[in-house]
């Protein structure tokens, strides 16, 4: 394999272009574990409400993705959950809060 970047061929769709000096990444963790897909029990702008069979501690930082196929959206969310309550049938309610609001168009494309 030939390290020369004659070889490189070019695979990004946009370019990319260098930031500026102010502009930093001051959180950078990978998601370690895949819990599969959570039923939704309610959501709002500031947080959501969901089932799951995992036990989830209090403060846990999670990635969540939200889709609307039939509205052509789906979008990556963090969330920090706020309590995990067990439920009949071994599963747990959790209630996570957006570490950036929802905005009302988003809630509306997800609610209605």
């Amino acid at each position: 394999m030939s390290g020369s970047s004659e070889d490189f061929k070019e695979k990004r769709r946009t370019e990319r272009f260098p930031v500026n000096v102010d502009c930093k990444c001051d959180f950078a963790s990978p998601v370690l574990e895949d819990f599969g897909p959570v039923k939704i029990k309610n959501l709002s702008t500031d947080g959501i409400g969901f089932f799951t069979s995992h036990n989830l501690s209090p403060g846990l930082l999670m990635a969540i993705n939200l889709a609307n196929p039939e509205k052509r959206f789906t979008k990556t969310f963090l969330v920090r959950v706020v309590h995990c309550t067990a439920q009949a049938g071994g599963n747990f309610l959790a209630g996570a809060s957006f570490n950036v609001p929802l905005t009302y168009e988003e809630l509306c494309i997800l609610v209605m």
